[in-house]
């Protein structure tokens, strides 16, 4: 896949998770839904171009404090979402 289509599948991915987060009464379900979602796009854009993106992204979120409310946990993976658009 080309840099651009990554680069629009990931600014649709950011912005998806972004009008999750806006909602601070997220439940852990919903927020492991859009995980679920985010992987599957990251695997589906990111394989052929660089298996590693979807192996250091699955790495922070096996890192994350199960504590953390959603929001936050959404908040470290669009963090890492950024740095790996602006780096395309």
């Amino acid at each position: 896949m080309d840099r651009n289509y990554i680069y629009d599948q990931l600014r649709d991915l950011i912005s998806d998770g972004l009008n999750t987060m806006k909602d601070h009464t997220l439940s852990e379900p919903a927020y492991d839904i859009w995980l679920k979602y985010s992987e599957k796009i990251l695997e589906i854009t990111t394989k052929d171009y660089n298996p590693s993106i979807l192996m250091n992204y699955l790495r922070l979120v096996s890192n994350m404090d199960s504590y953390m409310p959603p929001y936050q946990k959404i908040g470290m993976c669009l963090d890492y979402l950024i740095r790996v658009m602006q780096m395309l």
